[in-house]
């Protein structure tokens, strides 16, 4: 079989698409810093026409942005062939997943658009979502959306993220997961596993500030209960949207 060829720049193209499932041209220009969207553009039509990806468009308003998202061709673009076979088999209905779930996926890339411009000189970011996380059998069973870790000479602090916004909005999924994270590190689960290494801390991201209420106040009454040393902060979408510089968005519960 022949296999068309890419560029370095579409396979990492392809290689997001893989870990976040679905972009903008928006989002590429801003991970690879053109200000011009063209060049990106003419990436992902050849992608396209080459059926490595494919495109969301809405036909009846043409103000939405066009969304990318992989086709099972691009399987044979990954030279480890360690694909999650799962996730593999889900390519086939990607396009077809629901409006909500899409904008949940899209701002987990813009989250870690946020996490790259904070990243200090010298530090390394690991940034594993979901489809990263699919092989490790210690993490909690219901995978946080993220898991990073931020290394530096010195330390490597390390997290777990939750976004709670319309797709995960009901307030019981905010407390089935404090209270999923507080029975995990009581039950050691993350300390067997890593040398009892300390336990990440928690950052959930609230879709309004009535949530983030709602999360600051349930979560310190539940964390002021357990013996544990568990660390959780708080942020709101618009407060990754419309961050600027290093300064810091995350509200401690405490």
């Amino acid at each position: 079989m022949t296999i068309p060829s890419v560029t370095l720049k579409q396979k990492q193209i392809i290689s997001h698409l893989l870990k976040f499932r679905f972009l903008t041209v928006k989002q590429l220009q801003k991970y690879f810093h053109h200000r011009d969207p063209h060049r990106i553009k003419a990436w992902l039509a050849d992608l396209k026409e080459k059926r490595y990806i494919s495109v969301i468009e809405d036909k009846t308003d043409p103000t939405k942005p066009h969304i990318y998202c992989l086709r099972t061709k691009a399987k044979y673009l990954n030279e480890s062939k360690n694909y999650d076979k799962k996730f593999l088999e889900r390519l086939y209905e990607e396009k077809g997943l629901s409006e909500i779930f899409i904008k949940h996926c899209l701002f987990i890339f813009d989250i870690y658009l946020y996490f790259l411009s904070q990243q200090e000189k010298g530090a390394t970011l690991h940034f594993l979502t979901q489809q990263d996380l699919a092989g490790y059998d210690f993490f909690p069973e219901k995978l946080p959306d993220v898991y990073l870790a931020v290394e530096t000479k010195s330390v490597t602090d390390k997290y777990f993220l939750d976004l709670f916004d319309e797709y995960r909005k009901p307030a019981g999924v905010i407390r089935f997961n404090i209270r999923k994270y507080i029975t995990y590190c009581e039950d050691r689960g993350w300390q067997s596993n890593t040398e009892n290494s300390p336990f990440p801390s928690l950052l959930f991201v609230a879709p309004d500030q009535k949530r983030k209420k709602f999360i600051f106040m349930y979560g310190r009454a539940k964390l002021e209960k357990t013996y544990e040393d568990i660390s959780l902060f708080v942020t709101t979408q618009d407060s990754i949207r419309f961050s600027k510089g290093k300064t810091n968005i995350w509200k401690k519960v405490e």
